[in-house]
């Protein structure tokens, strides 16, 4: 990421030109501001601050802490009121009356904000969403620091009674009141739940357990305590004012690790996020860096004069408010350099940072609050990518990202939403071209850009399907071609496929096919960037019905020829007991199987049609035959008896035996045809008797001519065919 000045904002002071002399006093307590002790923030940055814009609030604004919603809260402690500035549009967008001289202030996870009152001894609670007084809690006397702990609890340091007052955030009621040392002060909260409270007139840190709110220890620590932060690892650190060191205890056990020793007069202490911590001496005008890991001195950073407070933004960048010179000194953490020196308002008190990431600076002299804008800055988008033709709806995170404008590739993004933080941005992609794209997010102090942030993505194309056609039941395995399928999803019907895989190139899937039902689908390849429809689609093939088979019965050699029918048939492969077909043809309509038998078992033969539909069988309705071998006949013509003069049949009957030679039995039912010379004279069925008799009187002559005439038995499957040839006898 990137950050560009806008050369007409404010003009910040070179840091080598922005130091002065240490003071030679202590501020009075009445214009301290001890709210926020210590800032945790994520992540080091190289952020640079770019202008300032000032806020007119109450009289003597000594301290100012950040709500969940954005808006800030300004303790002014001379007129008695808070004004809440709404970070959005750093406006005033109430004053809300407190109690008189309120001196710190806090807010807890509810959203309640907490304002100790001085000299009311009370503290005024507030609602962040309504912006009014929600009650008036009692405290003991002068209450001067309010910190609250992870369940919830409040925590306000009593310094002439030498109390804690402890809260309950969600009635608002005082739960129990903890005795300290004297002069109780700063006040924080351990990530353990301890509380540490500093006692400047016994030099000492009472501990309080949060869950229990009873004091599990007192340590001490060296002269007149006045802050307190804790790092990441659990470690506190005290700035001990009058002894210029700070106290390192550990809060596991409630023991002084080591002192360190600091500049002049130590008076605020805050931790970045890599754990180094800053120490403001404002009687030395420098900061202390320790390393919170080996608890040794790092660095000692030069600032303005008289550094009252510091603050850590989440980035990292350090803000000390130098009230003696009127500026804030920025140091970057991973250098522990000064970046940067920006002029603020008379006497600055106290800042803190908004969740927007700018700064908000009360200056107790000129009555106003300055606020030190920041360039935006942008952690993450998502999506990362989405369809070359726009049209993606993505979030973009950071910090300063209010009324910001949004570009990626150059081209402007649309339908720009902000939270109220200024933390978030939501847009709609443009159109662009596949591949990386810059984001740009640009506001009126500057520029954030990440370069290939976001990736256009080309919309698919699908060229085809193979196999084109499956069963209705679904369980096809089918590749699907074309471009650009990474990431996609595929609807059969509207029905998506189940196992889709998508090759390293974007260019095949496969995937098997859902049910169905009979006919043509759609096929929609769909992918984070666009839809494609398969050409062609994929065809459902209904189950194929069979209703029948004819002939029903053919010989075990095989060779019948059958026509099956039914509907589905369209594709059929036939078998009979497991054994192809020959010959096989379906018409047009898919009604109709013509199909030769293969050879066979003597038997019924279970009929199966196979399409690509699936499979059905007909068990019942064809009989393979045995092979039998026919027997032998013989057959018996007897002569035709003819009388010369006058010419005339004696007879008038053509005769033929029918004998089975294997049985030697007579064969009756069987046909005899008569013939001579070629001519077809009749035909006659053999009787009981195995015998067959012609009526013949018309063809005399032909007999005669022929010497005779010829008997055919054709022959049956069980009986072997036979001929006879019977002459004339003249009488």
């Amino acid at each position: 990421m990137s950050s560009t000045v806008q050369p007409w904002m404010t003009p910040r002071i070179p840091a080598a030109l922005a130091q002065g002399s240490p003071p030679g006093g202590l501020p009075t307590a009445a214009t301290v501001a001890h709210g926020a002790q210590g800032v945790s923030a994520l992540q080091p940055s190289l952020t640079l601050l770019l202008a300032t814009l000032t806020i007119p609030v109450g009289t003597t604004p000594v301290g100012v802490a950040a709500a969940p919603n954005g808006n800030l809260y300004v303790i002014n402690f001379g007129s008695a009121n808070v004004s809440v500035i709404n970070s959005a549009t750093n406006t005033v967008i109430a004053t809300v009356p407190t109690g008189n001289s309120p001196s710190s202030v806090a807010v807890a996870p509810n959203g309640n904000v907490y304002v100790a009152n001085q000299s009311s001894a009370n503290v005024t609670v507030i609602n962040s969403t309504t912006n009014t007084v929600i009650t008036t809690v009692p405290t003991g006397t002068n209450p001067f620091a309010v910190a609250v702990a992870p369940n919830g609890n409040v925590y306000v340091t009593n310094v002439a009674s030498a109390n804690v007052t402890v809260i309950n955030s969600t009635t608002n009621t005082v739960i129990t009141t903890v005795p300290t040392g004297a002069g109780p002060d700063a006040v924080a909260v351990a990530p353990n739940g301890n509380v540490y409270v500093t006692n400047q007139g016994s030099n000492s840190v009472t501990v309080i357990n949060s869950a229990t709110n009873t004091v599990i220890a007192t340590v001490p620590v060296g002269a007149s305590p006045q802050s307190v932060a804790v790092a990441p690892n659990g470690n506190v650190y005290v700035g001990n004012t009058n002894a210029n060191s700070v106290t390192v205890i550990n809060s596991g056990t409630n023991t002084v690790i080591t002192t360190v020793p600091v500049g002049a007069n130590p008076f605020k202490v805050a931790v970045a996020p890599n754990g180094n911590v800053y120490v403001a001496n404002f009687a030395s005008a420098n900061v202390t860096v320790i390393n919170s890991a080996t608890n040794t001195v790092i660095a000692t950073v030069p600032t303005g004069n008289i550094p009252i407070a510091v603050a850590v933004a989440p980035t990292g960048n350090v803000f000390v408010a130098n009230a003696g010179s009127a500026t804030v000194s920025v140091i970057n953490s991973a250098t522990n350099t000064v970046t940067d020196t920006v002029p603020v308002g008379t006497d600055p008190e106290a800042l803190t940072v908004a969740p927007s990431g700018n700064v908000y600076v009360t200056n107790t002299g000129s009555n106003t609050v300055s606020v030190i804008l920041l360039a935006p800055t942008v952690t993450s988008i998502s999506p990362a990518q989405g369809p070359a033709t726009g049209g993606t709806v993505v979030t973009i995170t950071g910090t300063n990202l209010s009324g910001a404008t949004v570009t990626f590739n150059g081209n402007a993004a649309t339908n720009l939403f902000y939270n109220a933080a200024g933390t978030q941005i939501i847009a709609t992609t443009p159109a662009g071209v596949p591949g990386p794209a810059t984001v740009v997010v640009t506001t009126s102090v500057g520029t954030a850009t990440q370069p290939g942030a976001f990736t256009y993505v080309a919309a698919p194309t699908t060229s085809g399907i193979t196999p084109t056609q499956g069963p209705v039941a679904g369980g096809t395995f089918v590749t699907i071609t074309g471009t650009d399928l990474t990431g996609a999803t595929v609807t059969l019907c509207g029905r998506p496929a189940s196992n889709v895989i998508v090759n390293p190139a974007g260019t095949q899937i496969t995937a098997i096919t859902p049910p169905g039902t009979p006919g043509t689908c759609p096929v929609v390849v769909t992918t984070p960037s666009g839809a494609s429809t398969v050409p062609g689609g994929f065809t459902y093939l209904a189950v194929p019905v069979l209703t029948c088979i004819a002939p029903g019965q053919g010989p075990a050699a095989g060779g019948t020829v059958v026509t099956i029918t039914g509907t589905g048939l369209t594709g059929a492969t036939v078998t009979f007991n497991g054994v192809p077909a020959t010959a096989v043809s379906v018409n047009p309509a898919g009604t109709q199987i013509t199909a030769t038998t293969p050879p066979g078992s003597p038997g019924t033969a279970v009929v199966t049609v196979t399409t690509p539909g699936g499979t059905a069988t007909l068990a019942c309705c064809f009989t393979y035959q045995a092979v039998v071998t026919p027997h032998a006949t013989s057959l018996t013509a007897t002569p035709a008896l003819i009388q010369l003069f006058p010419l005339q049949l004696h007879f008038p009957f053509l005769t033929a035996t029918l004998t089975d030679t294997v049985t030697g039995l007579p064969v009756p039912g069987q046909v005899i045809t008569f013939s001579t010379g070629g001519h077809f004279l009749g035909t006659a069925i053999t009787d009981a008797n195995g015998t067959a008799s012609l009526v013949e009187i018309l063809s005399l002559p032909l007999i005669i001519l022929n010497g005779g005439y010829d008997a055919t038995f054709a022959g049956t499957p069980t009986l072997q065919p036979s001929t006879a040839h019977a002459p004339f006898l003249a009488l």
